[in-house]
């Protein structure tokens, strides 16, 4: 009856702050950023949500005080809410979240840049990420370009660091390992034939999520490949979480609902 009533108030006032979020939104589309802080809005917003969803964050390191391009590893869709509410940055998103419920709404408002699938599809892009960055601004991308269960690391694609090359942005790697919920189920991940609202229901269930976000060391772009980039960056993530990174240990795609 306890578990029952902590899952109708947990509910509640998810869509209680969902409801909020589409608020906002369309006070940012409406007002455009031009007065409003948008990023602090947001790092508001995402910081509210994990409270809701009692995501306990164990935070390491600190984000690069200058113009940067984060990327970590990919679990779950809490990834952004997490590293949204630790530093203000924009994320990197495929093109179909666009138009998802709410999701697509509020991730349009909050400035989130988005991927078209396909060949020519990260050019354009590129030339947007590369002024962001220019203007001194902040990016937050996942480079597997997938979610996995978090036990191993897929491959880095290096192909959107080139704006940071490009800019001379420094590459901030970051580790995210969620910790497993009650009897050792794996809550977070968020891959295969999984979908949203299943997914939500069973986070809010748990009554709390451990997850730790480690931030490495900054690596200089300047000058270098950008798969290589790449790799260093996956090799300073799996030195975090005590993976091993060598090709034979990846794991084999896993994609995300």
């Amino acid at each position: 009856m306890l578990a029952a009533f902590r899952v109708t108030l947990k509910t509640l006032r998810l869509s209680a702050h969902l409801l909020c979020g589409l608020s906002l939104a369309g006070v940012l589309a409406v007002e455009g950023g031009k007065r409003i802080d948008r990023l602090m809005l947001t790092q508001w917003w995402h910081g509210r949500l994990l409270r809701i969803l009692n995501l306990r964050v164990q935070r390491s390191g600190q984000p690069h005080a200058g113009t940067r391009m984060s990327v970590a590893n990919h679990v779950s869709w809490l990834d952004i809410p997490l590293i949204g509410a630790c530093e203000r940055t924009q994320f990197i998103a495929k093109s179909e979240i666009r138009h998802w419920p709410v999701a697509g709404t509020f991730a349009s408002a909050c400035g989130t840049f988005f991927i078209r699938r396909g060949k020519g599809g990260s050019r354009p892009l590129l030339n947007q990420l590369l002024g962001h960055l220019q203007a001194g601004g902040s990016i937050t991308l996942f480079p597997e370009g997938t979610t996995s269960d978090g036990s191993s690391l897929l491959p880095f694609h290096g192909r959107l660091l080139g704006a940071a090359i490009e800019s001379g942005a420094m590459v901030q790697p970051i580790a995210l390992r969620y910790a497993p919920g009650r009897g050792g189920r794996q809550i977070a991940p968020f891959i295969g034939d999984d979908d949203l609202l299943r997914h939500v229901l069973r986070v809010l269930r748990e009554p709390e999520l451990v997850v730790e976000v480690i931030y490495c060391a900054p690596l200089p772009s300047t000058g270098r490949e950008r798969d290589a980039l790449a790799e260093a960056a996956r090799q300073a993530i799996a030195g975090a979480l005590g993976h091993d990174a060598s090709p034979e240990a990846q794991a084999p795609l896993s994609l995300a609902a």
